[in-house]
């Protein structure tokens, strides 16, 4: 299916910016869908993302230019740093990462574990910072009662900027890993945020 697709590089992390043939456009960060919204005519997508240890705010502008071109612009804490990018007809590429970590959920979900983690760790070489496939992986040692291993997958999972933390304290597969000692300051942490 053909959609207008577009990578933005801010730093380490690469924006991936999508708008499908119906209109819905998608922003997504390390395979974490940051914002979505359906247009015809151009949207604002407000979203936050943790870079070092501090919170940044990023504006995805998209809009009609004056030749029918989807044309996008990028602000950083306020400060443009792409201005009137031509988002260009293309497929959405599916990266070998994206994959293995497919793979790797599929393996999971059929309680096949060791498969699961060898599939994730691949998934782990081409996109060392997809928070989501270190909590996967946190699943998967969890179902192995690998206690050291599964908990310092969730604090890499949040410290990447795992979006949704709550699934921490509730996913059933997680359960062994919240019996243990160290789940505790997992816990303070999300509570912080």
């Amino acid at each position: 299916i053909s959609v207008q697709y577009l990578e933005l590089v801010s730093g380490d992390i690469t924006i991936c910016y999508h708008n499908s043939w119906t209109g819905v456009e998608t922003v997504e960060i390390n395979g974490q869908i940051y914002s979505k919204q359906s247009s015809i005519m151009g949207a604002q997508h407000y979203f936050d993302v943790m870079e070092d240890g501090k919170l940044i705010q990023y504006k995805l502008t998209s809009r009609l230019g004056n030749d029918g071109n989807v044309l996008v612009d990028l602000l950083r804490d306020g400060i443009m740093i792409h201005k009137n990018v031509i988002v260009p007809y293309t497929t959405k590429p599916k990266s070998p990462a994206f994959a293995a970590k497919q793979e790797g959920l599929k393996k999971l979900k059929m309680y096949d574990i060791d498969q699961a983690i060898d599939e994730f760790k691949k998934a782990l070489k081409k996109t060392p910072n997809d928070p989501e496939i270190y909590f996967h992986l946190a699943c998967a040692y969890s179902n192995k009662e690998m206690a050291e291993e599964g908990l310092s997958c969730l604090v890499t999972a949040i410290e990447k900027g795992l979006k949704d933390t709550e699934i921490i304290l509730s996913h059933e597969m997680l359960s062994y890993l919240r019996m243990q000692p160290g789940f505790e300051h997992i816990q303070s942490v999300i509570k912080e945020m």
